[in-house]
């Protein structure tokens, strides 16, 4: 019984792995050119994929198919790869007035995404039905991916 949580906890890494390993390519396949707006991009994309993940982690422990600690450490991973592009788009210098606006509502919404991983981790934290309970955090989440999914389309269209 001991041993039936480690596929499971090892498949949200490998999945995160998957994710990010497409992102890198479609990076490479695309080019380098766009600087600064190449950046903003690849930080939604990645951060797209680190709060997709962080719903399926919610998902497997809701359904009792991943164990606490490893629900724990993956959120934890994703979290940092959200802090990870949070801090890549902080450290442009736009320099225009319009890459100033999209640089700060980029931040806005990785934000939201912090604090998306905030509430699913108290939830998983608590995991006794209170509040915020694991529906509170998969929804904080969705809301996080939502915002994500628009930005994405914005920035896409540049």
């Amino acid at each position: 019984m001991l041993n039936t949580p480690a596929p499971a906890a090892s498949f949200p890494a490998r999945a995160a792995k998957l994710l990010s390993l497409a992102v890198l390519s479609l990076a490479v396949l695309t080019g380098c050119s766009g600087g600064a707006s190449q950046s903003v991009s690849t930080a939604v994309k990645d951060s797209s994929s680190a709060v997709a993940t962080a719903r399926i982690v919610l998902r497997q422990d809701m359904d009792g198919k991943l164990t606490k600690a490893a629900a724990s450490t993956s959120l934890e991973d994703e979290l940092k790869e959200v802090q990870t592009s949070r801090s890549t788009v902080l450290k442009l210098s736009p320099a225009s007035q319009e890459d100033r606006d999209l640089q700060k509502q980029v931040l806005d919404v990785l934000d939201q995404c912090a604090a998306g991983f905030a509430t699913a981790r108290a939830a998983l934290a608590a995991n006794d039905g209170g509040t915020p309970s694991l529906s509170h955090g998969d929804k904080a989440l969705a809301d996080a991916q939502d915002a994500l999914k628009q930005l994405g389309d914005k920035v896409g269209s540049k």
